[in-house]
């Protein structure tokens, strides 16, 4: 059967005993109740509420101080010798950093550039620097790369570099591996690596959010005056990020195509470790899908052979075919030994774009190549 796609606005589209290994999902539903419709966070009660947001003035504070050390100075902002575009947003995942990454290296590698992706790999079980991808053939497993890291490395074939110092790892991928322009994946807060173009992604969720811990805001929306290029996600309009840009900064619509293969006829167990769960669950659904379970795992969840009998206990239970995401596949195919299973084991791929491709790849080699 052939695949089901849709497009739409984008949004970022997160040794014990053997009890306390089996890392078990958060929640296993047939439905949402009691979450935040908007990044599935169960309902705080009143007083932690409250705690939560004495924090949050804290938070801002130690945020504002930050950022004004970068902004006189007083902290080293350190170039390397490539080029560097960084794709990042302001909330705490979720917004859909992963496929415009991609996008940017397709766009990139169109132009005739030879990109390399820089990132955190977090979650990996690994430490310091590591190469995931040399540009000619895959270095690491997923455990040692990290879910997206290692998804970047087996999809688009180019240099892939994890360190929890960026700076280390942008200059890693200009001095060692062939590549004439790096794309930092989730860099906007990573200030101390100095970047040609912040590319940044705000979707309604963004603009209406409260700051850590009380809400997933990394930094208040005027950190918006830093960016270069703003992607609108999910009909965000320009004249409502507008007052927050500087006046350089350049807007384009963000959007999304997605496709699975899985038959829309045979019911769904939604799986995935990702930050926002509700967004893939209305994916699947905007698909034509009819979700008989969901299973979702904490963000970039170490999956265990544990998990793998859990989902296909939970498959045979509501006579589902399961599907998930890119991210999440990465980490479970290798821990799946039956080719039954695997089989019925589906992926919702995302692919993002933006109307205006041509004007947009142009403003980046802009900014690139003044």
């Amino acid at each position: 059967m052939g695949s089901v796609s849709a497009t739409s606005s984008l949004c970022a589209h997160h040794p014990a005993h053997e009890s306390a290994r089996r890392a078990r999902p958060a929640c296993f539903t047939t439905g949402n109740r009691g979450r935040d419709p908007a990044y599935g966070r169960a309902p705080a009660h009143a007083w932690s509420h409250h705690v939560l947001r004495l924090l949050s003035v804290l938070y801002r504070w130690l945020v504002a101080r930050r950022n004004a050390q970068f902004d006189r100075h007083e902290r080293p902002i350190v170039p390397v010798d490539r080029p560097v575009i960084s794709v990042g947003n302001i909330s705490a995942g979720g917004t859909g950093k992963t496929p415009v990454v991609q996008m940017l290296v397709g766009m990139l590698r169109q132009a005739g550039l030879r990109p390399a992706v820089v990132l955190r790999g977090y979650r990996r079980r690994s430490r310091g620097l590591v190469v995931v991808h040399d540009g000619q053939q895959l270095r690491v497993d997923v455990a040692r790369a990290g879910d997206e890291a290692f998804l970047h490395a087996k999809t688009l074939g180019v240099p892939v570099v994890v360190s929890s110092d960026k700076v280390e790892a942008a200059a890693h991928a200009a001095g060692n591996l062939p590549c004439d322009v790096i794309v930092v994946d989730d860099g906007f807060q990573h200030r101390a690596l100095h970047r040609d173009v912040d590319v940044v992604i705000i979707d309604p969720a963004t603009l209406s959010g409260s700051l850590l811990p009380a809400g997933r805001l990394r930094e208040p929306l005027a950190a918006l005056s830093r960016a270069d290029i703003v992607l609108l996600a999910d009909g965000v309009t320009p004249e409502q990020v507008r007052p927050l840009m500087n006046s350089s900064a350049r807007t384009f619509a963000l959007h999304r195509t997605l496709r699975c293969t899985a038959p829309t006829n045979v019911p769904v167990l939604a799986v995935s470790g990702i930050a926002r769960a509700e967004r893939f669950h209305d994916s699947l659904r905007a698909l034509g899908y009819t979700i008989a379970g969901t299973l979702v795992f904490a963000d970039h969840h170490r999956y265990t052979a544990f998990n793998v009998r859990t989902i296909a206990t939970a498959a045979r239970k509501h006579h589902a075919q399961i599907i998930t995401t890119s991210k999440d596949h990465v980490k479970l195919a290798p821990l799946i030994d039956d080719a039954s299973l695997l089989a019925q084991i589906f992926v919702l791929e995302l692919e993002a774009h933006v109307d205006t491709s041509a004007p947009f790849l142009s403003e980046l080699l802009r900014r690139i190549n003044p």
